[in-house]
């Protein structure tokens, strides 16, 4: 699965164009497609009361961090 479980966000397609400026190479600079791929992690987020095991990018995982992985970090670096 190549998409984030809470958002949704997946694969894009783009193009990726060579910039040389000089004279009318701009109108006929070589283009060729790309994908650009969310930056998915698996981890721990706190879901309804329930802690759940996921995969999702890096923004939702910073949106929705499980609370005990925070609680367990303060600890350890007592």
């Amino acid at each position: 699965m190549t998409s984030c479980e809470i958002c949704g966000k997946g694969k894009m397609v783009g193009r990726n164009i060579r910039h040389k400026h000089s004279g009318l190479w701009e109108k006929r600079a070589s283009k060729t497609l790309r994908i650009f791929k969310p930056n998915l992690h698996h981890g721990k987020i706190l879901l309804n009361g329930v802690v759940k095991s996921v995969k999702a990018c890096a923004s939702c995982l910073a949106r929705y961090k499980a609370p005990h992985a925070v609680a367990k970090a303060v600890l350890q670096s007592k």
